[in-house]
Order: structure tokens, then sequence, then C-alpha cells
């Protein structure tokens, strides 16, 4: 990645994403036919459970955003991933209370072997053999639809 600032400040990223959507990405990581879900600790949907995720930073590939995501998010690398999807999140609101369009592309992922934790944004992760009720709804969707084709 090339030397930039990483982060906008608070007045550039309300006019930027005020206008066009933000690419994200998340990460689908089954293991022992379970989903791997972390508990947001930020708004929105503090309290929910989701897939770990973020957001790609300018200048950044896809491989480079995903592992930086995935060390950030979990503290472990990524072996493999494979395109599974996209989930779109047209009326999000943030932190802020500002309304954004963000568009998410889904990876199936494989970690290495590691001791996986959380971040400051998520309070803890978990494997979920049965989707939790409180459940980021598009995440959850998205799962749901997709459930036979990720857990074999």
């Amino acid at each position: 990645m090339k030397n930039r600032s990483v982060y906008l400040t608070d007045e550039d990223y309300k006019f930027v994403f005020s206008r066009v959507p933000r690419l994200c990405l998340d990460f689908v990581i089954i293991k022992d036919n379970s989903v791997l879900l972390s508990k947001r600790a930020i708004d929105p949907y503090s309290g929910y459970w989701h897939l770990p995720g973020g957001m790609v930073r300018l200048g950044e590939s896809i491989e480079e955003a995903s592992e930086r995501i995935i060390k950030s998010e979990l503290g472990v690398d990524i072996l493999d991933k494979k395109l599974v999807g996209f989930m779109e999140f047209p009326d999000e609101v943030n932190k802020n209370g500002l309304h954004i369009h963000s568009v998410s592309l889904a990876f199936l992922t494989k970690l290495a072997d590691g001791k996986i934790g959380g971040s400051d944004q998520s309070e803890k992760v978990e494997l979920f053999k049965i989707l939790p009720e409180k459940m980021h709804p598009v995440h959850g969707k998205f799962l749901q639809n997709n459930w036979k084709d990720f857990i074999k």
C-alpha cells in the first residue's frame, strides 16, 4: 500500500460517504460445521452478532484489506478465501448518525491456526451451529440464504 493517510477526517468521511457507496469486506469462516461470529461492541448494531469485516482503504488491494481486517478483527492470518457473494446496506446509519450506503464483498475464508481473539470493535467471538436471535439483519439474511452452501 502506498504511503497515504489511512483515515478520513470526520468532515471528509461525511462528505464522501454521503455521496457514494463505501466498499467493505465480510468473512464467512466455517469450522466444525459452525460459523464464526463476533458480537459488536460499537454502533451501529452494538450487541448484535455479525460477520467479521471492515472497510477497504484507498490504495489498498482487496488482498491487503483482507489480511489487515482479519488480523485486526481476529488476530490470525488468512490461509485461503473465495468470493461467495455480496451484501448491500443501502440505509445504514453510522455511529455519528450519518446515512451511508455500503456494499460488502463476502468471502468464504479459511484461517491459519492460532488463538482467535476479538478487537476493540467486538466484545467476543464464538462459533454458532444455529444463528443467534440477535443477529445483524443483513448478515443474518445472507447466512440463512447461503447456509447449505457453507455448511456441508
